[in-house]
């Protein structure tokens, strides 16, 4: 069930090395999303497909 991309779960659950561990980005750029430094949609689409599907199954 694709509920859309949840930022905010995924911040509020989740450090940044577990972000990064789960969709293979940097801990850096895991931060920077945490931090809101950088938007979601200024990645490629292979991760942020990856973030979705991690953000689905902390919300199921």
């Amino acid at each position: 069930m694709d509920t859309g991309l949840n930022l905010e779960l995924l911040t509020e659950k989740l450090t940044a090395y577990q972000i990064s561990r789960a969709v293979d980005i940097s801990i850096d750029d895991a931060q920077s999303i945490i931090d809101k430094e950088i938007d979601h949609e200024e990645l490629d689409k292979e991760t942020i497909e990856k973030l979705k599907t991690l953000s689905d199954k902390l919300n199921n």
